[in-house]
Parts: structure tokens; C-alpha cells; sequence
């Protein structure tokens, strides 16, 4: 089997997605006092990055534990709640999708790719948006809920990120014989370098100013 996988945020989505959510949030009469608590823990996030108040707190942890966060806006929601939240999200987020890699996805489908994305969104997330893509297979942040089906915000978390995103990956296709050497991984940050560098055909969209250095180092294709 040959994997087409694809990032999400800043690869198939053009833009920052918590900051696209928080916006469509904020800008669609949901509550005011949700937005606020996230707020005063992403301020005080932001500081503690900032100021290096924790030694331990490089760019990645700051990102996911930045997407955890986020996910206060839905404590105490249900699951279908939530879901319906990014179905009505998503039809915004798709006018925002990157063409190039979209048609990348397309050919890679139509060429018998098995097409993933894997990303450190939540799958509930992931799945709308896949209700508009040919993808196989979707593999992201598993969020939890307790037995009445609530959002459990103080449950632990697994954000698929950085050194996270090739060990999920590695964990979902356990067992399946897959032909790394042609198949392709899509990413645009420096944090996607280990998940792009499990294929033979690594490839940078629009990347950052570090996975750029990686990708004309070792000579990736490049977006």
C-alpha cells in the first residue's frame, strides 16, 4: 500500500485554524463567556512562553498545549454539539483550502493512493472536513467524553504533533505493509519534518522558515 498523507492546518487549510475557529466563534453569537475563560488561559499561555517561565516550553509544547486550550470553548457540550458545531465551521473552512494540495489529493486518489491526513485537529474536526475530500483515512486528536456523551475538557490529551503525528500514524496502519520508499507525505512546519521524512517523497507546502532549511538541505520538493 502507498500512502498519500496530508497535514492539515497550513497544508490543506491555508490558514491558522484555532485562530480561523476562534474568529467564527466569536463572530456567530456563541457564548461570550466561554471565549473569555479561553482568553485568560491563552494570555496567561502566552506569557508563560513569552517570558519563559517554564524552561520545558518550546514551540511545540506551546502548540499543543494551545490546542487543548482551545477545546475550553466546548466544555460541558455533547459530542453532537460539537460535531454540529464544525459541520457548520467547515463549509466556512473550505473556502479556504489550499487548491494545489486539494488537486494533489484528487490525483494521488485517482493514482490508488491510500490518502490520510493526519493532524494534531480533533477527528470531529477531521471528519467534516473529509466529507469533502477523497480520504481514506483520518487520523487526528481523539477528544473525550464522559458516559452522557459531555466533553470531558480535564481528560488527558494525545495531540497528534510534531514527534506524536508518526507514532500515530505508525500505530493506525500496525500490521498493514506499506511501500514507504513511494509513497508521500505533504506538512508545512518544521514540526512535520518527522512524519515527511518517513516517505520517499517528502513534500513542503508553503513551508516555514525551518522545514524550508530542511527541505533545500536535503533536497525535498517544496510548494
Amino acid at each position: 500500500m502507498k500512502l498519500a498523507i496530508y497535514d492539515f492546518d497550513g497544508t490543506i487549510f491555508e490558514k491558522e485554524t484555532l485562530p480561523f475557529i476562534i474568529k467564527y466563534w466569536a463572530t456567530n453569537g456563541y457564548s461570550k463567556v466561554r471565549l473569555v475563560k479561553f482568553y485568560a488561559l491563552a494570555l496567561k499561555l502566552i506569557a508563560t512562553y513569552k517570558l519563559k517561565l517554564d524552561p520545558e516550553m518550546d514551540k511545540e509544547k506551546f502548540r499543543a498545549t494551545a490546542a487543548k486550550l482551545f477545546m475550553i470553548l466546548f466544555e460541558g457540550m455533547t459530542k453532537k454539539e460539537i460535531a454540529q458545531f464544525f459541520s457548520d465551521c467547515t463549509i466556512e473552512i473550505i473556502n479556504h483550502f489550499n487548491k494545489r494540495v486539494i488537486e494533489s489529493i484528487h490525483q494521488k486518489k485517482t493514482e490508488g493512493f491510500h490518502t490520510v491526513i493526519c493532524s494534531g485537529a480533533n477527528t470531529l474536526l477531521l471528519e467534516e472536513v473529509g466529507k469533502h475530500l477523497p480520504v481514506d483515512t483520518i487520523i487526528g486528536t481523539e477528544l473525550v467524553f464522559r458516559e452522557d456523551q459531555t466533553y470531558d475538557f480535564d481528560a488527558p490529551l494525545m495531540i497528534v504533533t510534531g514527534t506524536n503525528k508518526p507514532k500515530a500514524l505508525l500505530d493506525a496502519f500496525q500490521g498493514v505493509e506499506i511501500d514507504w520508499e513511494n509513497s508521500y507525505a505533504f506538512g508545512d512546519s518544521y514540526y512535520d519534518h518527522d512524519i515527511l521524512s518517513l516517505t520517499g517523497n517528502p513534500v513542503a507546502v508553503n513551508p516555514d522558515k525551518g522545514l524550508k532549511e530542511i527541505a533545500f538541505e536535503k533536497g525535498w520538493t517544496i510548494f
